[in-house]
């Protein structure tokens, strides 16, 4: 590993060979596809972790209001938008910790937050994450715009899969 790679104070290693620093990942020229893959799984891991992490944060404060910290400092410790913060102390207190699915994004939870019931909910995470489902495909089974995923068109052409 070069000499620039050394994690300083407050960096993370991703993998070996992806070091993540305040301003992105820094990456050995030399790095395994394998190292790499490790780094961008981490990466997502940690993404993930931190948008959960502000939300429970920011909640935590709410409910130590003898502190005083208000929005408008929050935005300042942040540098987050007023939208990002109440974004994620909203899907915190929806989803406690108990109620969150690993290997499911954020996006996905806050996606699914819209249903009331909370079993229905769940019940909805769960097979968006066991059928490998996009945040996108979650908003539309919720709206009703989403079509029968097993039913195969009726035609489809073999070399581009376009159906019709």
């Amino acid at each position: 590993m070069t000499e620039e790679l050394v994690p300083q104070e407050r960096e993370i290693i991703l993998a070996p060979g992806v070091v993540l620093t305040k301003t992105g990942a820094l990456i050995d020229e030399n790095v395994s596809l394998e190292h790499w893959a490790a780094a961008l799984r981490m990466t997502e891991a940690v993404a993930n972790a931190t948008m959960w992490a502000l939300g429970d944060l920011l909640l935590h404060a709410h409910e130590h209001a003898s502190w005083g910290e208000k929005y408008t400092q929050y935005l300042d410790l942040t540098g987050k938008s007023y939208s990002t913060l109440t974004k994620s102390t909203y899907l915190a207190r929806k989803y406690p910790h108990e109620e969150r699915l690993e290997g499911i994004s954020w996006s996905h939870h806050m996606e699914a937050a819209a249903i009331p019931d909370r079993d229905e909910r769940h019940a909805l995470l769960k097979r968006a994450k066991d059928e490998g489902w996009t945040r996108e495909q979650i908003h539309d089974h919720r709206t009703g715009e989403d079509v029968d995923i097993t039913t195969p068109p009726k035609h489809c052409c073999p070399s581009c899969g376009y159906e019709f």
